[in-house]
């Protein structure tokens, strides 16, 4: 039983995550706490995550909008091909 209701929640929330696939899907939420959450961790921008009135939320929204931030500053790029000259 426990496992059953472990699979259905992990199946759900991947689902709520995966319904938010751009920023014009994002503002047409009513709730405006979800609604700024989408806009948050989409966008990666603390601005919308301080706008969240639930503090669950909102840490989650900042933690998500530092991890993408983070992800996006220090990702290792491709070096360009050395030539010979």
């Amino acid at each position: 039983m426990v496992r059953r209701w472990f699979v259905f929640c992990v199946f759900s929330l991947g689902a709520m995550g995966a319904a938010w696939a751009d920023l014009s899907s994002c503002a047409k939420i009513s709730d405006p706490d979800k609604k700024n959450f989408c806009l948050g961790t989409y966008s990666a921008s603390g601005t919308y995550c301080d706008k969240i009135k639930n503090g669950e939320l909102r840490r989650d929204c900042m933690f998500k909008a530092i991890r993408m931030q983070r992800d996006n500053t220090w990702k290792p790029t491709k070096s360009a091909p050395k030539t010979e000259e």
